[in-house]
């Protein structure tokens, strides 16, 4: 039965989309073009996070992402809904019970300023973060795709049920900061975790999705109409454009009475993680 070795679990706004560039460019690695997230949304019933697109519903069209995968290649997908998604990890249990699993994570507070700056470049959030952040249960409730800006960074309760349910020594914990400031300190124990060999593997681009505010009006129309044009276009041409259009964006500062109260949400979160893996992360250490 045709079923991947290995899930990118998150986190989202983490590094994700560079991974997945990077582990596409290795030629004994497989994976499908888009993030199915399967084991998030497998089943006909209510969830209270929207569906990304290219969600797969049914186990044999997602069996059939793979087919393609050379013989011998080691199969795997990057969804980052599996972590976000409480219901992810007793599903990947119960229908591939070998896998193993990898997660990159960035310091929480960080995470949650890009991908509110995500929302703005996009000219999908017209508030501050702080009054955002004041709306999260209720946009949450409403479905809104903007409701999830705290809610997707308390990664001590996202792992702990696959600390759980999977044999340590096939979890692989990656920090964001360390992917940033030397890719290959990541992505060399992550193709070796694998099975392939890490001398075969190619450096990505630094910057993927870059989250920010657009300069002017004119750059903002330009990211909306490139996002609603990009899957029309070849990879290596939304590549360039996604690169030109993040030399329009500007990355303000995150207010520090924000970031002090995003800190103490998590802190505690934070603290439980540490404890998952047996080391510091250095996040929150100023805050």
């Amino acid at each position: 039965m045709i079923v991947p070795h290995f899930f990118v679990i998150g986190a989202y706004k983490s590094g994700s989309t560079a991974i997945q560039e990077a582990l596409r460019a290795h030629p004994h690695v497989f994976l499908p073009a888009k993030g199915p997230s399967f084991f998030a949304f497998d089943e006909a019933q209510a969830v209270d996070r929207p569906l990304p697109p290219g969600t797969v519903r049914d186990w044999d069209a997602y069996r059939a992402l793979f087919a393609a995968a050379p013989e011998g290649a080691v199969r795997g997908e990057v969804s980052p809904e599996y972590l976000a998604n409480p219901w992810s990890c007793g599903r990947i249990r119960a229908r591939v019970p070998d896998a193993k699993l990898v997660a990159v994570l960035r310091d929480p507070v960080e995470r949650a300023f890009s991908d509110y700056l995500m929302y703005v470049r996009d000219g999908n959030e017209r508030e501050d973060l702080s009054r955002a952040l004041d709306e999260q249960e209720e946009r949450r409730r409403a479905g809104s795709p903007t409701g999830y800006y705290l809610e997707s960074g308390f990664y001590g309760r996202q792992l702990r049920p696959y600390f759980e349910a999977f044999p340590r020594e096939r979890i692989q914990v990656h920090l964001f900061e360390d992917f940033a400031a030397d890719p290959d300190s990541v992505l060399a124990p992550l193709f070796s975790f694998l099975g392939v060999d890490p001398e075969l593997g190619e450096t990505p681009e630094r910057a993927v999705n870059v989250s920010g505010v657009p300069r002017n009006a004119l750059v903002g129309a330009a990211v909306r109409g490139g996002r609603r044009v990009a899957p029309l276009l070849p990879e290596a041409v939304r590549r360039r454009a996604k690169a030109s259009l993040a030399r329009g964006l500007d990355r303000p500062e995150l207010d520090p009475a924000v970031r002090q109260r995003l800190a103490e949400v998590y802190r505690e979160d934070v603290a439980e993680l540490e404890g998952l893996l047996g080391r510091p992360t250095g996040w929150l250490q100023a805050s």
